[in-house]
């Protein structure tokens, strides 16, 4: 009950107009909240979260257009709520932080400051509110402060009821020392259980003001229940022989206030039950979220919400709700057209006067949204997680690559440079110079591939091959390349064609690079009595490279993928797999880093041909 001369006032949200220092008209426009007193301690109730950061935009807007200094003590998700309704009403949230004008602390963080295991400590509380409402004003010594607060909405929530209260009480104490208006909010979510009735008269009793939530019918019915306790609390004062019936017209009025709390409440599905689990209430939010009206369900067991695999766990959930007072589960619920939602549900037992079970609340949220986005939030975890690791392994290896080629290249020049001296002394039998010759192509092939390594090394870790361009012939290139070939390979038949200017601004070793490789793999992969022809054409602003060779196609499955690193072509024709498959890959590479483009077509009747466009200028 209210305290002895304290004032309860019930306000309504204005209907009109805004202030001039708000950016459009709102339902808060000349509100209350827009112009409270000095001293007054508000509370406001509300349903949906919308209508909170409405009302809290209006009541610290208001007062910063009039240069009054504002603090707001909230979440993070609400202070970044009442920031963006405040830019959207027209307010310079930053130059108001700026100025010291506007101040936002995190309600969480300033619990802890004053907050001693689950006690509240007065001292603590008066040195530590009083410093930032003293800090608020600092340069504006006559100005009143603004404050939102919603840290004894925190401890209502977190079950601390005794310890909210008691926070509200000693508000009311800092207004005798500090000139501040305070608005405290408090969702009606937390006043849904049986019994609550007492604690929200304790609520409203430690404020000068209450605003009810945005329902009309709320508001005419709240204001009606507060009226109907003064009348109540003279009465008990002026006669104490009649405490007995007052205390049960109290309890009838209770009773009635919180019946009409449930049913307008639509965030909850809040129902009765009766001993054998059937529907005996049914309330706003239940319709909304079940899709039952009342006349269709009431009466029905509640395990028609239930899908039917989990149908018969209901006469459980009732078992463990009688013996242990409560039971609360989340799971897939089923509407009245079959869809599915995830919900939270707490079932909770009623007894009557003489302790025997009458009956079951049931509290029912939907909360499929929350779960979709846990489960995608989970899922990017994951996946970024592998990609990731991913990441770090291919990373190793391209380093672990790099570092073996590097370190094999010294000892295999040696071997390379002592074979072939060993070669040109001539003082070797023929035995050993057969298998000395052996030593020399071995450790060539080896060198080869170990530039290879390297080449593909400074493409991932180095950002792409290095060219060194210069006045090039690639008619040259090609013939020098293929005069090695047939060196090796002269039981092959190899043929050449060129167009008279295939000049161009290119680097001459790498491109022989791409050039021996295409060759090279025409001859392993075509058939072993084929002709590899390798045509140039002059293109104008380009030059053409093709490079064909008969024989079976390369299989559909390989070909998308034939450029990239370490893979072989598994061709039946191919005799020569001792490769690394990053033969192609350096070609793209080489190509690339001369502004080029490499492709190639595959068929069994008309073979492979490899074909590389070059502009004259890499």
């Amino acid at each position: 009950m209210p305290d002895e001369g304290t004032s309860l006032h019930l306000v309504h949200p204005a209907e009109g107009a805004a202030e001039p220092a708000l950016a459009e008209a709102t339902p808060w426009g000349d509100s209350f909240l827009a112009r409270p007193a000095a001293g007054d301690h508000i509370v406001q109730f509300y349903e949906d979260e919308q209508f909170l950061f409405d009302a809290v935009a209006h009541f610290t807007g208001a007062g910063l257009a009039a240069g009054e200094p504002v603090l707001i003590v909230a979440t993070k998700p609400h202070r970044m709520a009442f920031a963006q309704v405040l830019r959207h009403n027209g307010c310079r949230i930053e130059d108001a932080v700026a100025s010291g004008l506007l101040t936002m602390l995190d309600a969480h963080e300033m619990l802890l400051r004053f907050m001693v295991g689950n006690e509240l400590d007065a001292e603590r509380f008066y040195s530590v509110l009083g410093a930032v409402i003293q800090s608020s004003r600092q340069g504006r010594s006559r100005a009143r402060v603004r404050v939102f607060g919603e840290m004894v909405d925190l401890l209502w929530r977190g079950g601390n009821r005794a310890a909210a209260i008691l926070l509200e009480e000693l508000w009311n104490e800092l207004a005798r020392l500090h000139s501040f208006t305070l608005l405290c909010a408090y969702s009606m979510g937390n006043f849904y259980m049986p019994g609550d009735g007492e604690l929200f008269d304790k609520v409203c009793s430690r404020h000068s003001h209450v605003i009810p939530g945005n329902e009309r019918t709320a508001l005419r019915s709240l204001e009606h229940e507060v009226q109907q306790r003064k009348e109540l609390e003279a009465a008990l004062r002026a006669t104490l022989r009649q405490r007995t019936g007052a205390m049960q017209e109290r309890n009838a009025q209770d009773a009635e206030r919180f019946r009409l709390l449930v049913e307008s409440v639509k965030d909850y599905a809040i129902f009765l039950l009766d001993v054998d689990g059937r529907v005996s209430s049914w309330n706003v939010g239940a319709e909304r979220i079940k899709g039952y009206r009342a006349d269709e369900i009431i009466g029905q067991h509640f395990s028609r919400f239930y899908p039917p695999e989990t149908a018969g766990r209901c006469a459980e959930e009732l078992e463990i709700a009688a013996r242990e007072g409560r039971f609360e589960d989340e799971g897939w619920r089923v509407r009245k057209h079959g869809s599915r939602f995830w919900a939270n549900a707490i079932i909770s037992r009623i007894l009557g006067r003489d302790g025997n079970l009458v009956g079951f609340a049931k509290v029912t949220r939907d909360l499929t949204h929350r779960r979709a986005l846990d489960e995608e939030r989970i899922a990017r975890a994951a996946l970024e997680q592998s990609l990731a690791e991913q990441k770090k392994i291919d990373e190793l290896r391209e380093q672990l690559i790099g570092i073996v080629g590097h370190d094999l290249r010294s000892p295999l020049s040696s071997v390379v440079v002592g074979a072939e001296l060993m070669l040109k002394r001539g003082m070797l039998h023929d035995a050993d110079a057969k298998v000395t010759a052996r030593i020399a192509r071995s450790a060539e092939r080896m060198a080869k591939i170990i530039s290879q390594l390297l080449d593909f090394t400074r493409s991932r870790l180095g950002g792409g091959m290095r060219v060194e361009p210069r006045e090039t012939d690639l008619a040259e290139i090609c013939a020098q390349v293929i005069a090695e070939v047939e060196t090796v390979h002269p039981d092959r038949a190899l043929s050449f064609e060129a167009d008279s200017d295939v000049r161009g601004v290119w680097d001459r070793e790498r491109l022989a690079q791409v050039v021996s490789n295409l060759v090279g793999n025409a001859i392993a992969h075509g058939k072993a009595d084929g002709a590899v022809s390798v045509v140039l054409r002059d293109e104008g602003d380009s030059v053409t490279l093709f490079v064909h060779n008969e024989g079976p196609a390369i299989p559909a499955e390989v070909l998308p993928a034939i450029f990239e690193p370490f893979h072989r072509q598994a061709r039946r024709t191919s005799r020569n797999n001792d490769g690394l498959g990053l033969g192609l890959f350096i070609c793209r590479e080489l190509v690339a880093a001369h502004g080029g483009e490499i492709s190639v077509q595959s068929t069994d009747g008309a073979g492979t041909t490899f074909t590389v466009r070059l502009p004259r200028t890499a």
